[in-house]
């Protein structure tokens, strides 16, 4: 089995960055995902990750774009493909991240630009259990990412 490293080379993916509205690859931001101790102190317990309720790509450049994407959990590769996109155009991914938190990182890779990545559970505040996520080109035709922190589902 290619390791994924090998994947993510040879597909040329690149990911979104942390934060609420960042161009891809500006903040390398951590978290350590640790619930905050209880009233009786103890030990933090670790959660189980983040759910991503709804991930969307958008173009709202005025020229067309081209964006391949990768969802990777502690297991692999979850989903990979490559979407074309008109001026506005936009489409919402489907995958079993949107019923079951998980350690997600997140790959897109804008037409021929480099390789970038972004592990969603630490792009926010350690009491968020779920976002929603748009990977969307801007009027200047840089890649960035929105998140929405705690669905109401």
């Amino acid at each position: 089995m290619p390791s994924r490293r090998h994947l993510l080379a040879a597909a040329g993916l690149a990911a979104a960055s942390p934060g609420c509205l960042r161009v891809l690859g500006d903040d390398g931001a951590e978290s350590t995902n640790e619930a905050p101790a209880d009233a009786t102190g103890d030990a933090p317990a670790e959660t189980e990750g983040v759910r991503i309720e709804k991930l969307s790509v958008r173009n709202n450049h005025d020229e067309s774009h081209r964006v391949q994407l990768a969802v990777e959990s502690g297991a692999g590769i979850m989903h990979m493909d490559t979407y074309e996109f008109d001026a506005g155009g936009g489409t919402v991914v489907e995958g079993d991240w949107t019923s079951t938190a998980g350690e997600y990182t997140v790959h897109a890779r804008p037409d021929d630009d480099e390789v970038r990545s972004t592990d969603v559970a630490g792009s926010v505040d350690d009491e968020t259990t779920c976002v929603r996520m748009v990977l969307r080109i801007d009027a200047e035709g840089s890649l960035g990412v929105l998140y929405g922190p705690n669905c109401d589902r």
